[in-house]
């Protein structure tokens, strides 16, 4: 029989996990102009596979983000060498940790020289970990899109302040931001959309946005679901935890449709719900959008 410790095991490698992917491209999209587009918006890292570039899109009055100011991402612990060096090249400033206290201590995040770190703990995963591991040893039937569904109404609940402090921040020090979450899809998902509704981008957009981890995810995700079959001693269903990996539209209209209900509109939300002022929606939009 599969023991107890095993898993555990899988239980954290699904919050751990990640693939390199040496001897990638390292695209600087402020210095090829001819590659600021869909096709290139992910950025191709050796130790991290959801990493992106913000830019690009269109806001409703006819103005477009700049590429070279705002990036997302998954964790930063497993950065090569190249990575760092990547990320300087990049001209990051700054980079955002919404992970837990437990997370961090887990995977600690490799931070390039001369970029500062800051922390800003959202500890969404704290009662993931113990109902993924009675999923996985048959005692629970919970669907895991529950999980997420609740995360996301956290987010425009529990945690208002630190998503509030984030653009804040981000108005006040015009700075290249790299944000990121450990799989950077939930955290850094809905801080992503708040930052782009904020400044304009459409709603239909910012969704566009959030489902394209789907995409840039989708081969680590089958390579980590046959892993977790094998580990378990085929024992183990990995696809059953699908839904936790990826990201589905309900989640992120989770997020809003608890904001809207609260605050009338996203706009409401920003503006009231996260106290941030229309001169620091003006700052926001200085600073990201050209012209």
């Amino acid at each position: 029989m599969f023991k107890r410790f095993g898993l555990i095991f899988i239980a954290a490698f699904l919050f751990q996990c990640s693939d390199g992917k040496s001897g990638q491209l390292r695209l600087i999209h402020t210095q090829e102009v001819t590659m600021q587009n869909e096709e290139h918006r992910q950025l191709k890292m050796d130790g991290a596979f959801n990493t992106r570039e913000l830019g690009g899109y269109q806001t409703q009055d006819g103005k477009t983000v700049q590429w070279g100011k705002l990036y997302r991402s998954d964790k930063l612990s497993d950065l090569s060498f190249g990575d760092q060096e990547y990320l300087q090249e990049l001209g990051i400033q700054k980079i955002v940790d919404f992970r837990s206290a437990q997370e961090k201590d887990e995977d600690p995040d490799v931070v390039p020289a001369g970029i500062r770190y800051v922390e800003m703990p959202i500890d969404a995963d704290a009662a993931m970990r113990s109902q993924v591991e009675d999923i996985l040893r048959g005692k629970s039937d919970v669907d895991v899109r529950t999980f997420l569904l609740d995360a996301n109404v956290d987010f425009a609940t529990k945690y208002k302040d630190i998503f509030s402090q984030f653009l804040k921040d981000l108005a006040r020090e015009q700075t290249p931001t790299l944000f990121h979450c450990t799989s950077g899809k939930d955290r850094a998902g809905f801080a992503a959309a708040i930052t782009l509704l904020a400044i304009g981008v459409s709603k239909e957009d910012v969704i566009n946005d959030y489902m394209k981890t789907n995409l840039y995810t989708a081969d680590r995700i089958d390579s980590q679901i046959k892993q977790i079959k094998i580990m378990s001693l085929n024992q183990v269903d990995g696809g059953l935890l699908r839904p936790l990996l990826g990201v589905e539209l309900a989640y992120i209209l989770t997020a809003f449709e608890t904001a809207e209900k609260e605050y009338g509109s996203m706009d409401n939300f920003i503006r009231t719900g996260l106290n941030i002022s229309e001169e620091e929606i003006t700052k926001l939009k200085q600073y990201l959008l050209e012209g």
